[in-house]
């Protein structure tokens, strides 16, 4: 008999909880170059986030532009606490000459500079450090999920990849998240995210168009690591109108079903597979045909505007 393995959502008070929005890829002018780098300055950045009512976000200069993280905020004159934001330290490596041959968000850790080391050996520096890695745009690298596979069964500390980047721009990135599910399933899970790729309001990386939203009990940035390494967060892209709010999910062990309790939608998609396997705001995972190792929701508005759910593994 099916049974649900893992629910990123089980033991969450929906009562208590609050909903934070947050970024993890936004790059700044800072250092100045004459590179592919962010056009604003950290504190442009920081008040257009802040205003938009972000409360966690990660500064992620190039490794090929930087030489440490964007970080504090305080050398711009902006403290976190201050704002009622959480500060995120991180980097986005790879690119440089010599370097891994992936980007990777390195968050919560100092690492800046991967010349002459693999893609484990960067992982692995990213866990010493006590830091937290997402590998960003899947679908630029990758047409599937196999390369990023070892790298998550070595790596605990690798929470998952982006699975929305800027306005959509690779359209791919579910596809390949997708198929990295169903490889890694049902012993292990890669979350997703959806981030801005923010490089300046006049460059082609849309501001507050592709986000993630944290459920938190307290806006600390040790819950704002637990959300991220349990997966009680979901992805969102904006297209024109505001994405679908998810208000709760429930699971009946008992009749095997998943239950979406959610506002503003159009439809609701449950996929497996890479294949859409059920409709609507239920989904009875051990009568479905197709299910396999996993299973996740997408919410749709009216005008596209997407809200997707982490995984649920299946076993």
């Amino acid at each position: 008999m099916v049974t649900l393995h893992l629910n990123p959502y089980e033991g969450v008070d929906w009562d208590a909880v609050d909903r934070h929005t947050a970024g993890f890829h936004a790059h700044t002018s800072h250092p100045p170059t004459e590179g592919h780098g962010g056009a604003d300055p950290p504190d442009t950045v920081i008040d257009d986030y802040h205003a938009a009512g972000y409360s966690v976000l990660a500064l992620t200069g190039h490794e090929y532009n930087v030489e440490e993280p964007t970080w504090p905020w305080t050398d711009w004159d902006r403290d976190p606490a201050a704002l009622g934001m959480v500060a995120v330290k991180g980097v986005e490596l790879g690119g440089s000459d010599g370097g891994i041959e992936h980007d990777l968000l390195a968050l919560f850790c100092d690492l800046a500079d991967t010349t002459g080391m693999s893609v484990h050996e960067v992982l692995e520096a990213v866990g010493d450090r006590d830091g937290l890695a997402v590998f960003p745009h899947p679908g630029r690298y990758h047409e599937d999920g196999a390369w990023y596979v070892e790298y998550f069964r070595a790596h605990p500390h690798l929470l998952g990849v982006e699975v929305v980047n800027a306005a959509d721009r690779h359209p791919t990135d579910r596809d390949t998240w997708d198929d990295l599910l169903e490889r890694l399933a049902p012993d292990r899970a890669a979350w997703g995210f959806a981030n801005d790729d923010y490089h300046g309001r006049d460059e082609d990386y849309p501001h507050d168009r592709s986000r993630n939203v944290l459920l938190l009990e307290d806006l600390t940035e040790a819950a704002v690591r637990e959300a991220l390494t349990g997966g009680r967060f979901f992805y969102q892209h904006v297209v024109e109108d505001e994405p679908p709010v998810v208000d709760a999910i429930r699971h009946d062990p008992d009749r095997g079903e998943l239950a979406v309790e959610a506002r503003d939608y159009e439809f609701v998609q449950w996929a497996s597979g890479g294949a859409v396997v059920g409709h609507g705001p239920r989904l009875a995972y051990r009568d479905a045909e197709r299910v396999g190792g996993y299973v996740r929701a997408r919410l749709v508005g009216p005008t596209g505007s997407e809200t997707g759910t982490q995984p649920f593994l299946l076993a």
